[in-house]
């Protein structure tokens, strides 16, 4: 292994032949010989981006909300830059014109369905259902906006998703969730991540994505299982403890102490768990989709260690409630840098060779939109 310098960012160039198995478990992707691995690299920090973000916070909360598209696209612009991958940064260049357009849309649903509610509650939920039927337009019109204003050494990318495809992973398969109690969880999750690998492009090179279901199965299966003894166990405790409440006699104010802090300590148990769960299948889901993905001679290989992901996140968590939110630009950097830091690109050729692609200009409603309800969209 070795290190070069590129415009004073250190580099790092591994030997295929090197390459470490990944630590969830997936297989390391196998390179062709002679081929150059580029590591991500995120040069951001925490104290930038608290300014930034404190900034963004203020004007937002001083305009009444106004001042958010440019906020959204000053934090991308400065989480883009700082991610670099061959010594150079990528690009955010969307309009904040057009997001702002877009919330106006987006705060005009969002009065028309507290109208509605006030009025009628039937009508109400006429305007969820009709949320409902948009979203998966909205989810393709996100992607296809965010990519189109991504770019990199002034190669923008691309998203070919469909409109049909967005309708039958958005609209319908959700519908079969309580019909098979479940079971298409995972079948549902692998569509989601095809959809998002297999259509994007790096200008005119397009992706394809070689996944298969059972690989999400086998994830959310053993999710599933862990979980089902965790419950059981938390089940039998509570019962222990119910037990124990009849058999002996207890002073009424330790009683009271008990029935309180028993659902406060089984609260906190249970999101500390679920939120290691998450981590879980989201380390092992982003390995495996990552090393099933190409973009034309491209190949990419993410090393996301699944402890360290639980570790940060709970730490995160446990910093932004400490420190009231202050804390917040602190943990989305830590693990924005962990993230990023951890994917590797395999080129068999120079990065130089690849070409841009024309494409017209896209809506940024449907980004707004996603965003504002934090749909789960992307990796």
């Amino acid at each position: 292994m070795s290190d070069i310098e590129v415009n004073g960012i250190k580099l790092e160039m591994e030997n295929p032949q090197s390459a470490e198995a990944l630590s969830s478990g997936e297989p390391a992707v196998v390179a062709p010989a002679g081929s150059q691995r580029y590591r991500m690299i995120f040069s951001g920090t925490a104290g930038e981006y608290f300014r930034i973000w404190m900034v963004n916070l203020f004007l937002t909360v001083l305009t009444c909300g106004i001042f958010a598209a440019w906020a959204k696209v000053r934090s991308r612009r400065y989480l883009y830059a700082r991610t670099l991958l061959a010594g150079q940064p990528f690009d955010y260049m969307a309009n904040p014109w057009f997001i702002f357009k877009g919330n106006l849309i987006v705060g005009a649903g969002i009065l028309l369905y507290l109208f509605a509610d006030t009025y009628n509650q039937l009508y109400s939920s006429g305007v969820l259902l009709a949320f409902y039927l948009v979203l998966p337009f909205l989810i393709c019109k996100s992607l296809r906006f965010n990519a189109y204003n991504s770019a990199y050494r002034n190669i923008r990318f691309r998203f070919y998703g469909s409109l049909k495809e967005s309708y039958g992973i958005y609209l319908l398969l959700p519908i079969l969730i309580p019909l098979t109690l479940g079971l298409i969880v995972p079948f549902w999750m692998y569509r989601r991540k095809k959809y998002f690998f297999q259509n994007f492009s790096y200008g005119a090179t397009r992706n394809s994505f070689e996944g298969n279901a059972g690989a999400f199965y086998r994830t959310y299966g053993l999710a599933g299982l862990v979980s089902m003894v965790f419950l059981g166990i938390g089940v039998a405790g509570f019962l222990g403890f119910v037990s124990f409440v009849e058999d002996i006699s207890i002073q009424p104010a330790g009683l009271s102490r008990a029935i309180v802090l028993i659902p406060i300590i089984s609260y906190v148990v249970m999101m500390v768990y679920f939120t290691l769960v998450q981590q879980y299948i989201f380390g092992r889901v982003t390995n495996y989709c990552w090393a099933q993905t190409r973009a034309g001679t491209l190949q990419f290989q993410s090393r996301l260690e699944i402890r360290k992901l639980m570790w940060i996140r709970l730490t995160n968590i446990l910093a932004i409630f400490i420190s009231f939110g202050l804390l917040i630009p602190w943990a989305k950097i830590r693990r924005t840098r962990y993230i990023l830091n951890s994917l590797t690109i395999i080129s068999e050729r120079s990065l130089d060779e690849y070409s841009a692609a024309a494409e017209a200009d896209q809506s940024a409603i449907g980004e707004v939109t996603t965003d504002f309800f934090d749909i789960a969209i992307g990796i």
